[in-house]
């Protein structure tokens, strides 16, 4: 049995990476024990990759834990998940980790965030042999999708994996509305961070496009907002485009009140060009709804919904694209039905949470050296 230090943060705040995180910690596993030192970096969405002076005593109290996790445990192997391309995350993991590393035998990047290369050339000289020492030539470097790999290529990690994310299987015990009532307003549902980088505002545009050719349609938008896009911004512009009867904002939803979310919408639209956007755990869900989806050609994104038949594909920031995928869907319930059979098909076979945690405990056993200890 390999004991494996999981450094990284759990909800709050609810994204992709700490979703993922915890329900890698939930798993029961044969070959690995897995033990968690909680980041507390950010309270919520809008604290992400800021500069606060709270987070340099967080920073002080985690290298200890660290420290004291590694002591009892005994583990060799350190699992921690590298920021995108944000200076100050990039900084705060690079005093981490340079002053960790040293402590395990095996270190382990898995990377929920893409994008960490391009910050390279934008740090102060005198980061650079630091950023090498934190990230450079790890044991293993997980990517959640082929297109993001080349990282790990470029920062020369001596093993590479893909890993998909996976997650539980909600929507198993939920039946769907029924949809032939009339009369009935097709539902595009929207869920993420509420900000320009998710593709609110290329939303809005379609939207705006939709209501011009005389398409039936609401819009129910859930997540918090963050990244510079502000409530009274939108809300301006959804008027000025005459769309408030169409758009709801319930916030940020959880458990039940998710599912039931999921399971009232029609499409799911996901126009991204997120900066750090990698695998969105997002699209997941929404296959396992059985819901059809928008979204866009944009980092790990493809890697997804390209090979579900479930999805519409466009290139980033370009309504007029997404407005035309969702007219074709939301004026066409059997191709809705269709595409989201398509969808939950692909879900059961590679997007689970089970299938994720065998797939991670496979990569986690394979490292070289650690492979060949348990073969002498």
């Amino acid at each position: 049995m390999e004991d494996v230090l999981i450094v990284g943060q759990t909800p709050p705040p609810i994204n992709g990476q700490t979703t993922m995180i915890e329900e890698l910690l939930k798993g029961r596993y044969h070959g690995i024990r897995l033990h968690h030192v909680r980041t507390k970096f950010s309270r919520n969405i809008e604290e992400v990759g800021s500069f606060q002076f709270r987070k340099i005593l967080i920073l002080l109290s985690t290298f200890v834990d660290i420290v004291r996790a590694r002591l009892r445990s005994r583990a060799k192997i350190l699992y921690f998940p590298p920021a995108g391309p944000n200076l100050i995350a990039v900084i705060r993991d690079i005093l981490l980790l340079a002053g960790t590393r040293w402590m395990f035998q095996f270190t382990v990047l898995h990377f929920h965030a893409a994008g960490l290369t391009e910050i390279y050339p934008r740090l102060p000289r005198l980061l650079r042999p630091l950023y090498n020492i934190a990230y450079r030539n790890a044991d293993l470097a997980i990517f959640t999708a082929h297109s993001s790999s080349v990282a790990g290529s470029v920062l020369g990690a001596r093993s590479i994996s893909i890993v998909p994310n996976g997650i539980p299987d909600c929507a198993e015990k939920h039946t769907l509305n029924n949809r032939h009532i009339e009369p009935y307003v097709p539902c595009i549902l929207f869920m993420g961070i509420l900000c320009e980088g998710k593709g609110l505002l290329t939303l809005i545009d379609a939207c705006s496009l939709l209501k011009e050719n005389g398409i039936s349609f609401r819009v129910v938008c859930a997540g918090t907002y963050g990244f510079g896009t502000t409530c009274e911004e939108i809300d301006a512009l959804i008027a000025s485009r005459g769309l408030k009867q169409h758009f709801s904002f319930p916030g940020v939803v959880f458990n039940d009140k998710k599912a039931e979310v999921f399971k009232e919408a029609d499409v799911f639209c996901f126009p991204s060009h997120y900066f750090a956007e990698s695998s969105p755990v997002v699209l997941i869900e929404a296959m396992s709804f059985r819901l059809p989806i928008v979204t866009t050609n944009w980092r790990g994104i493809p890697d997804i919904v390209g090979g579900s038949g479930g999805a519409f594909v466009v290139e980033p920031k370009r309504p007029d694209l997404v407005a035309e995928c969702l007219a074709k869907l939301l004026t066409d319930q059997e191709l809705r039905n269709v595409m989201g059979r398509k969808n939950r098909i692909w879900f059961s076979e590679n997007g689970t949470i089970e299938k994720h945690r065998e797939r991670i405990e496979s990569a986690l056993l394979s490292i070289q050296g650690l492979s060949q200890n348990h073969l002498l």
